[in-house]
């Protein structure tokens, strides 16, 4: 391989690395996703989890059969069993979004453990009506 060719590679390498990562990455739905599984809808924003607060997408997107899973909680074999709230099965929505007894992060657990660490942001964080959950 002569010298002159050696840039050229290194930069079809680099070009073809970068492609790669970039398809790979999620692109985070917009802000005010509206979750409506629930009996009170959730209005849910990525950018206010997501920057400043550190959570990686796969914290909540979890792994299915060893792959990265960014689909929507309720997906169809998922968390899809949304009519009984008590079930606390793997398929049950409400028991995987309110639980705090989960070996994966859920919506109430993390905004406990917030709202514990920062008491000011209590009221807005837990509960149910007129929160920042169920406004």
């Amino acid at each position: 391989m002569s010298c002159k060719k050696i840039p050229l590679f290194i930069c079809s390498v680099a070009m073809l690395a970068y492609a790669v990562c970039a398809a790979a990455a999620p692109q985070a739905p917009a802000d005010d996703l509206k979750l409506g599984k629930t009996k009170r809808p959730v209005v849910f924003k990525h950018s206010v989890h997501v920057s400043g607060n550190g959570i990686a997408c796969a914290q909540c997107h979890h792994p299915v059969d060893g792959k990265e899973n960014f689909a929507s909680c309720s997906t169809a074999g998922c968390h899809d069993l949304v009519g009984d709230r008590e079930d606390s099965s793997a398929r049950g929505y409400f028991y995987h979004l309110h639980s705090i007894e989960t070996s994966r992060p859920t919506c109430s657990g993390c905004h406990m453990e917030v709202a514990e660490k920062n008491p000011a942001k209590e009221d807005a964080l837990t509960g149910c009506s007129e929160s920042k959950c169920h406004p």
